[in-house]
């Protein structure tokens, strides 16, 4: 990959972390269940630093050449973090739909595995490839995170794939 295609992978995922930011507190608004609310205001401070450490790494890539920040284009932008938000403006805020709310959250979640995961692929640069296993591996904590909610809401003695009891128990 090159340093130029990163910086634009950069400012891409920043655009993406402030999107998901965005999605994360309107999911705690429509979430009724207390722990959902809360779970979701936790993912949105870590999209915060998230995007704060991905500005950090933008900024040590621009120090070392002659790069113009453009604007980023919303396409580029729902390749990490799919256009939820007309599906989540259709939920209510009643119960029946915190499932819903939280299965559109995975699927941000899972958008951007795939999105830095294929990065990672395609990069040949050490520092790139391991900057984008940790972005791949705080996807999979919040993908993670969402299970366990889900987990949770569907009370089907699962945590996070993996059974919790058994009617032996």
């Amino acid at each position: 990959m090159e340093k130029l295609e990163k910086i634009s992978v950069l400012q891409t995922a920043i655009e993406a972390e402030k999107e998901t930011l965005r999605v994360y507190i309107k999911s705690a608004i429509k979430v009724s269940n207390v722990s959902g609310k809360n779970m979701f205001l936790k993912l949105a401070l870590d999209e915060i630093g998230h995007r704060e450490f991905l500005e950090k790494e933008l900024k040590k890539e621009l120090k070392t050449c002659d790069y113009t920040v453009s604007e980023i284009e919303n396409k580029e932008v729902e390749k990490i973090v799919p256009d939820v938000e007309k599906e989540l403006e259709k939920t209510r805020h009643l119960g029946q739909d915190d499932l819903i709310i939280l299965m559109l959250a995975q699927q941000v979640e899972k958008s951007g595995m795939n999105y830095y995961q294929k990065c990672l692929e395609s990069s040949d640069d050490e520092k790139a490839k391991d900057l984008f296993s940790k972005l791949v591996k705080m996807e999979e904590e919040h993908y993670n995170l969402i299970q366990s909610q889900i987990d949770y809401l569907e009370g089907t003695g699962y945590w996070q794939g993996i059974r919790e009891f058994t009617l032996d128990d």
